[in-house]
């Protein structure tokens, strides 16, 4: 039989070798996300009634940075509205349409942006979306979101897509 000394160093003992356990495991995981730090970036789509609205070659990974605990990565190229007419094809929607915005990772905070000028040059924010869902306009046109999304420590994301808002 083990005394109460003897079964609190065993505890002890077995704590801190988890806790050693846990910090290679992090490590070793960080070190290979670095190689391929696009692999370590959060999933996003955008889904309409609880299916995909956008797929994933509509909605357009701009540029990011994300932090390791050891290096950042940065991918923030510039792009003009023409660049990003080429990567962003329209998708159809019917006026009105409610779109949710899901991330594998939740971000601390977005900011969700419309140009809808004919070269897509002038964003605006909306300042009532929040969170999400986004609401498509009721008008027929062309309409490019951007999407800012901000993961405190790990990083930031930017994301293009373009709607084509049909007659209804």
């Amino acid at each position: 039989m083990y005394t109460k000394k003897q079964i609190i160093r065993k505890l002890a003992l077995g704590t801190v070798l988890l806790a050693v356990a846990i910090v290679i495991t992090v490590f070793i995981r960080e070190n290979m996300n670095v190689q391929e730090p696009e692999m370590a970036l959060p999933t996003f789509t955008i889904t309409m009634n609880g299916s995909t609205a956008l797929a994933s070659e509509n909605v357009f990974r701009a540029g990011y940075e994300w932090n390791f605990f050891t290096t950042t990565a940065k991918h923030t190229p510039p792009y003009s509205p023409q660049d990003l007419t080429q990567v962003t094809p329209p998708v159809q929607m019917m006026p009105r349409t409610y779109l949710d915005l899901d991330f594998s990772i939740k971000p601390k905070s977005l900011v969700i942006s419309r140009a809808d000028d004919k070269y897509f040059e002038n964003f605006m924010d909306l300042v009532d979306v929040g969170m999400g869902p986004i609401i498509t306009p009721a008008e027929a046109g062309s309409y490019r979101y951007r999407i800012q999304a901000d993961f405190g420590w790990r990083g930031s994301i930017i994301y293009f897509f373009t709607v084509q808002i049909l007659n209804s």
